[in-house]
C-alpha cells in the first residue's frame, strides 16, 4: 500500500484490516495508561509546544504524504500545524465518523474549517462539514454462505443501548434466530443484572477475530444511537461480506444500496416488531450487491473525495 495517504486513528487494532496496516497508525507513541502518556497530557492542557515529542510513528512517513486524514478521536490540537510545518504541500483533513456529543467535541480545534468531513448529513448540516462516505475495502469481500443464515451477530459498546439490546434479543430470538449479542461494558452494575448476564462482556475482539465472527454469521444488527443517522461500519461489513442487515436507522432507506430483501428496518419500539415479517425477511433470497455499490463504498474510492472537490451531502440515492 502505497503512502501517498497517511490515515491517524484512535486504536486501529479495533477497526482497520491488515491491507491497511502500514498507512494507518495510532496518534500516540507511548501507551495511553503509562506515566509519560499522564505527562503528555499535563503538557497539552498547558498548550506547551512540545507535546508533538509524545505522538506516533506517523511522524515518521508526513514528509512523502500528499495527503492526510486525521479521524476524529485521533485528533489532537496542533496536528495539522505540525504537519504543515513539516511537509507544507501536504493536505490535512479532519474525518468525523462518530456522534458527536458534548465530549467529543475536539473539531472546534482544527484550524481549518473547510477540511473537516464528517459522514453524518445531520452534522454536515448542523455543524457546517463537508460530506464524505462510509468505506470499506474491496479486496475484502465475501460471497453469500446460506449456511449460517439464522445466526445473527452483534458486537459494539454500550453507549446507552444495552438494555434495549437486551430486549431485542429475547424478541429476535422468538423469531428462530440465533443471537450472539454482546455489549462492552465498563461498569460493574450491569453484571449483577440477571436479565444482561448472557450479552454484556468486558472483552473487546480485535479486529481480525470480529471479522471471524461475521464470516459465521447470516444477519448482522445495527443500532445506532439516539440523533444518528450514519452509516456504522457495520452497514459496510454487511455489504462486503453479504450478509443480510436488521438496523433501526431510518436514514438507510435513502441510500442506493437499500434493498428489502437483504435489509429489515425496525419500527421504533421492541413490543411493534412483528416476528411474522422477521421471518418473511429472514426467507426472502439475498441479492448480491452490484459492482457499482463495491465500488463507490471502496476505500480508495472514499479517500479520492477528500480532495477531489468540495463535497457536499449528495442526495441519498446518488452514487
Amino acid at each position: 500500500m502505497k503512502k501517498d495517504t497517511i490515515l491517524i486513528f484512535q486504536q486501529p487494532e479495533l477497526y482497520f484490516f491488515p491491507n491497511l496496516k502500514d498507512i494507518v497508525f495510532p496518534p500516540f507513541g507511548v501507551p495511553q495508561k503509562s506515566f509519560r502518556y499522564l505527562v503528555y497530557k499535563a503538557l497539552y492542557l498547558l498548550r506547551i509546544p512540545a507535546c508533538s515529542v509524545f505522538w506516533g510513528d506517523w511522524k515518521k512517513h508526513i514528509k512523502r504524504a500528499k495527503q492526510v486524514i486525521i479521524f476524529d478521536y485521533g485528533y489532537q490540537a496542533g496536528m495539522e500545524n505540525y504537519i504543515r510545518k513539516v511537509n507544507p504541500s501536504c493536505e490535512v483533513f479532519l474525518f468525523i465518523w462518530n456522534f458527536i456529543d458534548r465530549k467529543h467535541k475536539n473539531y472546534k480545534q482544527f484550524t481549518d474549517k473547510n477540511a473537516i468531513y464528517s459522514t453524518d448529513r445531520g452534522c454536515c448540516r448542523a455543524y457546517h462539514f463537508k460530506y464524505n462516505h462510509m468505506f470499506y475495502l474491496r479486496s475484502c469481500y465475501q460471497p453469500y454462505a446460506a449456511q449460517f443464515k439464522s445466526r445473527l451477530f452483534f458486537l459494539g459498546a454500550d453507549k446507552g443501548r444495552v438494555m434495549y439490546l437486551s430486549a431485542l434479543k429475547r424478541k429476535l430470538e422468538k423469531c428462530s434466530l440465533d443471537c450472539d449479542i454482546r455489549v462492552v461494558v465498563k461498569s460493574g452494575k450491569y453484571f449483577k443484572n440477571p436479565m444482561l448476564s448472557g450479552i454484556v462482556t468486558k472483552t473487546p475482539l480485535c479486529y481480525q477475530d470480529y471479522c471471524k465472527e461475521l464470516k459465521h454469521s447470516g444477519v448482522l444488527l445495527d443500532i445506532n444511537q439516539k440523533g444518528q443517522s450514519a452509516l456504522t461500519m457495520r452497514v459496510m461489513e454487511a455489504i462486503y461480506f453479504s450478509k443480510k442487515l436488521i438496523t433501526n436507522n431510518q436514514d438507510i432507506v435513502h441510500y442506493n444500496f437499500y434493498n428489502e430483501s437483504n435489509i429489515y428496518l425496525l419500527p421504533k419500539k421492541v413490543s411493534q416488531i412483528s416476528e411474522e415479517d422477521i421471518r418473511r425477511f429472514l426467507d426472502k433470497p439475498f441479492l448480491p450487491y452490484p459492482e457499482e455499490i463495491l465500488s463507490y463504498y471502496d476505500f480508495g474510492h472514499w479517500k479520492k473525495q477528500f480532495s477531489a472537490k468540495g463535497s457536499k451531502a449528495p442526495h441519498s440515492s446518488s452514487l
